[in-house]
C-alpha cells in the first residue's frame, strides 16, 4: 500500500496534537463509520521499529494488541487492537470521548466531570495494583487517556507504548502518573 493512499474504507485522520508530544511514527486513518482506527506505520526509523525486529518482541506486541500481553486488571483500561502488520501497523476500536490531556477544553456537566474524576480514581487504583506487582508498563500520559462514552471508564489507547514504555521510565513512574491524573481536577472549571 502507498502511504499517500488511503486504506479502503478508511479516510485519513487528524487527531488534536499535544503540544508535549510529536508523532511521527504513525498516520492516523479513521473508518468511514468511525468505529475503528488504523495507525500506519511510516517505516521510518523509531524506537517501535527497532523493537520489532526479533520474532519475539512481534509475538509481545500481538498479545499487547490481544489483551493477552497485559495484566487482567488493566485490561478494561486497555483499547484492544488486531489486525497486526509485520512493521507495527495496527487497528483499534475508535473510542469516542475526552481525552484527558484536554479535558479543560471541552464544555462538561458537573455530572459527566465528576463521573470522569470518579473513573481517574478507578483508573489509579488499578495501576496501583499494577505497580506493586512490578507489572505495570506503558505509556499512560494524559493525551493517551480517553474518557469513554460507550464504556463509562478511561481507556488507554496508545498500544505501542506498552513496548516502547517496558519498563516504565522513571520520569513516567508511577508517582508522576499520579500527579498528572491529580492534575485533572485542578485544570477544570464546571461549566
Amino acid at each position: 500500500m502507498n502511504n499517500n493512499l488511503n486504506p479502503k474504507g478508511f479516510k485519513k485522520y487528524f487527531p488534536n496534537r499535544n503540544e508535549n508530544k510529536k508523532n511521527d511514527v504513525y498516520d492516523f486513518f479513521i473508518s468511514a463509520d468511525e468505529s475503528v482506527i488504523y495507525k500506519k506505520n511510516k517505516n521510518r526509523p523509531s524506537k517501535i521499529k527497532e523493537l520489532l525486529e526479533s520474532d519475539a518482541a512481534k509475538n509481545d506486541f500481538k498479545g499487547i494488541l490481544s489483551g493477552e500481553g497485559i495484566t487482567p486488571g488493566l485490561r478494561p483500561h486497555i483499547v484492544n487492537g488486531f489486525d497486526y502488520e509485520e512493521d507495527g501497523s495496527y487497528k483499534s476500536e475508535f473510542i469516542h470521548g475526552f481525552r484527558l490531556d484536554l479535558i479543560a477544553n471541552y464544555e462538561l456537566t458537573e455530572k459527566l466531570f465528576s463521573d470522569i474524576i470518579i473513573q481517574c480514581q478507578n483508573l489509579l487504583g488499578s495501576l496501583e495494583i499494577a505497580a506493586a506487582e512490578e507489572e505495570l508498563f506503558g505509556d499512560w500520559a494524559l493525551h493517551n487517556l480517553v474518557y469513554s462514552l460507550k464504556y463509562e471508564r478511561i481507556i488507554n489507547v496508545d498500544l505501542e507504548g506498552f513496548m516502547t514504555y517496558k519498563p516504565l521510565p522513571k520520569w513516567a513512574n508511577f508517582e508522576v502518573i499520579l500527579d498528572w491524573v491529580a492534575s485533572i481536577e485542578a485544570s477544570k472549571s464546571i461549566q
